[in-house]
């Protein structure tokens, strides 16, 4: 298996290299739909393709929350369509092949029910409920004018993170691996500190602007 995905991290890091931005947003929307699919390996060296002016640093990071946003909602759209025994019948034949299983579904399932939409934006960064937070999303017909904002949030986010890692290293981008590997405890916990304070900061910004045009109106 470990070769497997060392063969796939070479045919991406190729498939990068001669597409570019396309070849981006192909590989973000597999990445997000297969999840052995391994797309961190990508996103380090588009951070150093861009410090070498190859590539434009905003252009690929936007090109790639695009993409993984889209393959979050092709998953989305299939548990809401499906809805749970389907979507279960989908994991028993092919979880195998999209690195799902029962046991992910109702722990994400579980904190669904207890954390809401807030675990859109955090899921993404437990790996243990990352690729069946979408899915459940749609089961729980979750609206999607919080799905799509809260996913491309966090995707965003973490993109940036690898991304950001790649430009500053350059030809040393290989080693983040590693590093993420070697503290990812501490990384999770230091994404989901950051990820509560800018949420935390944009729903006070909006309830400030509401409640500046509700003044506004009154004095009118």
């Amino acid at each position: 298996m470990a070769d497997l995905i060392n063969q796939i991290t070479i045919f991406l890091e190729h498939l990068l290299t001669v597409f570019g931005y396309p070849g981006m947003f192909v590989v973000q929307v597999l990445e997000n739909v297969f999840t052995p699919i391994p797309s961190e390996p990508l996103l380090p060296l588009a951070g150093m393709m861009a410090s070498q002016g190859k590539i434009n640093l905003l252009a690929i990071w936007a090109v790639a929350v695009a993409g993984s946003t889209t393959g979050s909602l092709i998953l989305y759209l299939v548990g809401k369509r499906g809805g749970e025994p389907a979507v279960r019948a989908l994991i028993r034949r092919w979880g195998k092949y999209t690195g799902m299983n029962e046991g992910m579904l109702d722990y994400t399932l579980k904190l669904f029910k207890q954390y809401g939409g807030w675990m859109v934006f955090f899921g993404r960064f437990l790996p243990v409920v990352r690729p069946t937070m979408s899915i459940v999303s749609g089961m729980s017909k979750l609206p999607l004018k919080i799905f799509i904002p809260c996913t491309a949030l966090s995707t965003g986010f973490a993109i940036a993170l690898y991304m950001g890692l790649g430009y500053i290293l350059g030809e040393n981008w290989r080693s983040i691996l590693d590093i993420i590997r070697q503290y990812e405890p501490l990384i999770i916990v230091g994404a989901i500190i950051v990820g509560t304070v800018v949420v935390s900061y944009m729903i006070w910004k909006v309830l400030k602007i509401r409640e500046v045009r509700r003044s506004a109106e009154v004095n009118d």
